[in-house]
């Protein structure tokens, strides 16, 4: 009951207890092999795989750690374009 009304209340908590669930079977069982099974149909029914559920870790662990950053790309992007802009005298400096 509780973990409904987390997860409907907030993604991102939500998420954290989905992915501390996760973890603590990982510690528990020590095979990634026995949480693909225990996880499996839940995966299925949602039209996902055990390579997605790796994808989004790993990919979710790079964010968290500053490897990928949409924030920075964006402002980065921002920022060639005023430099190719400002040579060419369409954005002032």
């Amino acid at each position: 009951m509780f973990e409904e009304i987390l997860k409907s209340t907030s993604g991102t908590a939500g998420e954290a207890l989905e992915t501390r669930a996760y973890n603590k079977m990982l510690q528990r069982y020590r095979d990634p092999l026995v949480v693909k099974a225990i996880v499996e149909a839940e995966l299925n029914a949602a039209g996902e795989t055990w390579e997605s559920v790796q994808i989004y870790m790993r990919i979710k662990k790079k964010i968290q750690n500053d490897e990928i950053s949409f924030i920075r790309a964006a402002k980065d992007a921002e920022t060639g374009a005023k430099d190719v802009l400002s040579e060419i005298s369409f954005y002032p400096t």
